[in-house]
């Protein structure tokens, strides 16, 4: 069994419709996805909603290339997001930056319940953490320093009227097939925590994570206030398997 607990907060200053991470699961499936829109791109929310819900709602075959998973991924959540913007109603000036698309990153979680293993395909900075008998491992990075502030993102491809006519590659992803025991917990971050666990990798960071499940939101307000994260939107998926 799977037990799952989310937390998530807006950039401190910002209201909770001005979030732009995204996250979706289905515990039931062992499906897991989170993203982070680019803030410099137009509609970046409506991009990551459609990157996240397109892995949840239409999980790849386990056994299927990753770069063909990716594709249909693509291509599903790139007409989601036409189809989620009134393009008819915007202003002349925002309609001119929203044709150029939207970009965010994008981290997708499988897991195999009955094969005991997991697939996790990442493009852009979010992280995935395994925590196995008092031993963390992340993916796709393994230190703090190797995070740079031009990660690799998802493009929607160029907005209304002919952007679904032409394909758009994907960019390179990271990919990580692996195994878990009972016990092992899971956790997916965006960016601004993320770096902050690698940068504490040596002091069981998620043991601080686990203390602070009740108050999530301050102990994080905290951190940012403190200059220890970076004001960024914040979003986190504890998952326990049990």
């Amino acid at each position: 069994m799977l037990s799952v607990k989310e937390f998530h907060r807006s950039k401190t200053g910002n209201s909770e419709v001005e979030y732009e991470d995204s996250f979706a699961y289905d515990d039931s499936r062992g499906i897991f996805a989170i993203a982070d829109g680019a803030t410099e791109s137009s509609f970046a929310e409506v991009w990551a909603d459609a990157l996240v819900s397109t892995f949840v709602e239409s999980p790849p075959d386990f056994n299927r290339n990753d770069r063909d998973v990716m594709k249909e991924i693509l291509r599903q959540a790139r007409d989601k997001w036409h189809r989620g913007i009134d393009w008819d109603s915007l202003p002349w000036f925002q309609k001119n930056k929203a044709l150029m698309g939207s970009y965010s990153t994008l981290l997708g979680l499988q897991v195999d319940l009955v094969g005991e293993r997991f697939r996790c395909i990442a493009v852009g900075d979010s992280c995935m953490f395994q925590v196995s008998r008092g031993r963390m491992e992340s993916f796709p990075f393994a230190d703090s320093g190797d995070m740079s502030n031009t990660p690799k993102l998802m493009w929607s491809g160029l907005g209304y009227a002919s952007g679904l006519e032409k394909e758009v590659e994907i960019p390179g992803i990271e990919v990580k097939y692996g195994r878990f025991r009972q016990g092992d917990t899971v956790m997916l971050a965006t960016d601004a925590l993320s770096k902050w666990i690698l940068l504490h990798k040596t002091e069981k960071p998620w043991e601080t994570l686990y203390a602070h499940g009740d108050d999530f939101e301050p102990f994080v307000g905290g951190l940012i206030s403190g200059g220890e994260v970076k004001n960024d939107d914040v979003t986190l998926i504890v998952i326990t398997i049990t």
